[in-house]
């Protein structure tokens, strides 16, 4: 399951805002780039720094969980205030639980 939605760009400015990213899900253990997450089995907040995905790098992530986990990207920036990060689900309709 992967969607996708393209970075948001201000007109006029030559900026892409760093709090909007292309929406897709992927399954966790499959995350592959830094940024906040939304972790779609609880709806919590997941934030993975540029050091969590470098291949033989501390600290690394895994979870074990029964079935797949999908999480959502929501933005680039893996410390995105909470207030934008709500924001953001409640534009793309997810329940957010932080």
């Amino acid at each position: 399951m992967v969607t996708r939605r393209s970075t948001e760009y201000t007109p006029g400015t030559g900026t892409i805002n760093r709090y909007r990213t292309r929406k897709y899900t992927v399954p966790f253990n499959n995350i592959n780039e830094p940024g906040t997450y939304y972790f779609h089995p609880t709806g919590m907040l997941v934030r993975i720094p540029p050091n969590a995905v470098i291949p033989g790098h501390s600290p690394t992530i895994n979870l074990c969980w029964v079935e797949e986990t999908y999480c959502t990207k929501i933005s680039d920036d893996p410390w995105m205030p909470l207030g934008k990060a709500r924001e953001t689900c409640a534009n793309w309709d997810l329940e957010v639980n932080f």
